[in-house]
């Protein structure tokens, strides 16, 4: 099969003919037809989150990156039950071994000895992959495979942050940091189904219509004052949420656009640092928090969400897989919004 590799942190992916696996026991083949281009998979092909290098949290070379994965099943281990040859599937990438702590308590994405499609083993840049365990997996019946595949993350991440960390409620402010790209047009969504007005915050023109055009009540242009901005439409206060999907200095800094109590919520990973004097904390009580993708309930929340209509994953392009580098490309240099999708 033709897969995209990454052979060494800070190259170009190389394609090459890889076996395709054979499943055994609980683990199930996906005929992969459309694969997310996250912009995390651009900090792993670089190998840094920020300061952080991706040699220190243990992930190694050679590897077939992408986690975003939609396509159909074609073939199961013999210890696979529930799912069956030719069904439509989306897969949760963030795979845990069951029995650490994390584990025990539902937050396996935080597992101690984690499985990562697209890190730790290959992932969906390829026209197959291998699922660990077939419980990972979410059956599809009105969404088709390529339109769905960004869910298992541009999907999952903002549903946790707003549902289950910043815990956004009717009536609240949200403003959204990177509103225009592939997790904040899902953010924008999640937040307005749990029934918060929505600030859509970017710096670029074509990205402002993009959050507007998946429900953004106001759009501001993060370059001309934006902090201000968000806080004037805050009634002067400030805002409920800031949930920054890009995590820069120049982003970071709208934690001054919190209202009294209110939540910062960091998903982005861009390599900023958070200066916020001490006693704010206290005498405003606001919170700062960090959100990394989420659990299979999350994953499960969001599937159903989007089965039933109320969000929508945004694909503004659609290219071959042939093309990996220079989708990779075009978020290095800023030059697309929403998500694009590797079609194998």
């Amino acid at each position: 099969m033709l897969s995209a590799r990454l052979i060494e942190f800070g190259s170009p992916l190389r394609l090459e003919e890889v076996p395709v696996p054979e499943p055994r026991g609980e683990e199930v083949l996906v005929r992969v037809e459309g694969a997310g281009v996250c912009h995390s998979v651009l900090h792993f092909v670089e190998g840094r989150f920020g300061r952080i290098s991706v040699r220190d949290l243990g992930l190694r070379t050679p590897v077939t990156p992408g986690h975003e994965i939609g396509g159909r099943i074609a073939r199961v281990g013999d210890r696979v039950k529930g799912f069956r040859e030719g069904d439509k599937v989306v897969v949760d990438p963030w795979e845990g071994d069951l029995t650490c702590h994390y584990c025990r308590i539902g937050e396996e994405h935080l597992c101690d000895n984690p499985v990562k499609l697209g890190e730790t083993v290959d992932g969906g840049f390829a026209e197959y992959v291998l699922v660990p365990n077939y419980r990972y997996l979410f059956r599809l019946d009105k969404l088709e495979p390529r339109e769905a595949s960004p869910l298992p993350c541009a999907g999952i991440t903002p549903y946790r942050a707003v549902v289950k960390r910043a815990q956004v409620r009717p009536g609240e402010t949200v403003a959204m940091l990177g509103a225009g790209g592939g997790l904040g047009t899902m953010a924008v969504q999640v937040a307005k189904v749990a029934g918060a007005t929505v600030i859509g915050v970017d710096v670029r023109e074509d990205a402002l219509l993009e959050a507007e055009r998946v429900g953004a009540d106001y759009v501001v242009d993060a370059t001309k004052d934006g902090v201000e901005e968000v806080r004037r439409i805050g009634e002067g206060r400030g805002v409920n949420v800031v949930l920054d999907t890009v995590g820069s200095n120049s982003t970071l800094k709208f934690v001054d656009a919190l209202d009294k109590m209110g939540r910062y919520v960091v998903i982005g990973l861009y390599g900023g640092d958070i200066n916020y004097h001490a006693p704010y904390v206290t005498q405003r009580e606001v919170q700062i928090l960090g959100s990394v993708v989420g659990n299979l309930d999350d994953f499960l929340g969001i599937m159903r969400l989007a089965e039933a209509g109320k969000v929508k994953p945004v694909v503004t392009r659609l290219m071959k897989l042939e093309e990996a580098n220079q989708a990779l490309d075009n978020l290095r240099y800023s030059k697309v919004t929403a998500r694009q999708v590797l079609v194998p």
